[in-house]
């Protein structure tokens, strides 16, 4: 595990740094081979070579990062890949890798580069009869394609094949050392094991992999929205922080729209409350599952995933869009009261049941990471959906203190508030 994993960054400004030296250890990733430059350099005309000599290999690569390799960029690739014409498809071609390595999705299984100076296209099927073993080889053999398919002119083939070269060698690391755990959820913690066994386990339950990181490395450039399962700390303080941040963009936006009296047709899953009674056998979740009120929902939403779409017309004036900031999906978020008042007016709510509404789990994507996790690679993928990484990552304060705080404390407090200085 990198050395910058084990020391605690306690912000995510810490978080951010830790990464940055990792990624720094791995540069080769990202540099131009002097091979390429000078093959390019021996193949460019005098009329460009002139026009291009303030610009070294380096700066050429930069730039075409900041185009190509940007969170804009990526987030346009992404929205091209719809359940319609690209589906069934293993975690490890989901289309969060292939838009994070340069494809969009133009037809039924049907991936394209618009990179100019490759527009490589490919088929990704997979024959229904096919058994485990050809299954998990073809898909290696696709996820290859993702990077050698495009041309050497595009930068896409540096930055997949790398990253691939990466990732393929610490799924190897880890089967050859037995590093990768296979937990299917937290053990429970007695009341007898101490704080430092505590933490242990949630470090096991959240490693799944032998890199260290929860998240392939290469998406937390590419989306700063993959962070809140990167918590390095110990007390879980940059997941709660990115939480805190959006169910406050979430609760303005909503507060603007419906107003504050509202309550929402929004259900807390059982598996939620059942990890969360695991792991802290004392604590009352009463408050999470029954208190439908703007401030409660808008944690919910934050803490799994979703914010309010804006943009949307495809919901009632009561109701609210509410959209995946990974996956894009989307569902509706709808008001359980029967009348409120709004900013300004007065106007009639109809009642809505909750068949129709979110489910904070359910209704992602199959592929979203919330739901499946990543995948390192074909048949190497992180044992813990990303709700529960969220959740244990919430809980490691209220797990520190569980031996000395004797206290039966809300789930809510647990999970968002601060108890440092809760009284035994």
């Amino acid at each position: 595990m990198p050395s910058a994993i084990t020391q605690h960054p306690r912000s995510v400004d810490d978080l951010v740094k830790s990464v940055n030296d990792t990624l720094a250890s791995w540069k080769s990733a990202f540099d131009v081979k002097p091979s390429d430059a000078a093959s390019n350099a021996s193949t460019r005309s005098p009329t460009s070579a002139a026009a291009a000599t303030d610009k070294s290999p380096s700066k050429l690569w930069k730039e075409e990062q900041r185009i190509y390799l940007s969170q804009e960029a990526y987030r346009q690739r992404l929205e091209t890949f719809r359940p319609d014409s690209y589906f069934a498809k293993p975690l490890a071609l989901s289309p969060l890798v292939c838009a994070a390595f340069g494809w969009q999705n133009t037809d039924t299984d049907i991936i394209k580069c618009k990179h100019p100076k490759c527009n490589a296209t490919l088929c990704i099927d997979f024959h229904p009869d096919l058994d485990k073993e050809s299954h998990d080889n073809l898909c290696q053999k696709y996820l290859e394609m993702l990077a050698s398919s495009h041309t050497e002119e595009c930068p896409f083939q540096s930055f997949a094949g790398r990253w691939l070269k990466v990732m393929n060698r610490q799924c190897c690391r880890g089967a050859a050392t037995g590093e990768c755990n296979d937990p299917e959820s937290l053990a429970v913690v007695e009341k007898e094991t101490d704080e430092e066994t505590i933490v242990s386990k949630t470090r096991q339950s959240l490693g799944g992999v032998s890199s260290g990181f929860y998240v392939p490395p290469y998406f937390l450039s590419l989306s700063s929205d993959f962070l809140i399962f990167e918590d390095c700390s110990g007390d879980g303080s940059i997941t709660r922080g990115i939480v805190s941040e959006n169910a406050t963009q979430v609760k303005e936006k909503l507060q603007a729209t419906i107003g504050d009296d509202a309550e929402f047709n929004v259900e807390t899953p059982e598996a939620i409350t059942r990890v969360c009674r695991e792991i802290l056998p004392g604590c009352d979740t009463c408050d999470v599952e029954h208190d439908k009120s703007i401030s409660n929902v808008s944690k919910l939403l934050a803490t799994f995933g979703w914010g309010i779409s804006e943009g949307d017309s495809d919901a009632e004036e009561s109701n609210s869009v509410v959209k995946c900031h990974l996956c894009l999906a989307r569902s509706l978020l709808t008001v359980k009261q029967s009348s409120l008042e709004a900013p300004q007016k007065k106007r009639r709510i109809e009642t809505t049941t909750n068949d129709a509404g979110i489910k904070l789990i359910d209704s992602h994507r199959m592929y979203c990471p919330y739901v499946s996790g990543f995948a390192f690679g074909a048949g190497h993928q992180t044992k813990l959906p990303g709700w529960k990484v969220v959740v244990l990552n919430l809980l490691k304060l209220s797990m520190k203190n569980a031996k000395s705080n004797l206290q039966v404390m809300k789930l809510s407090t647990c999970l968002y508030g601060d108890v440092r200085g809760s009284s035994h």
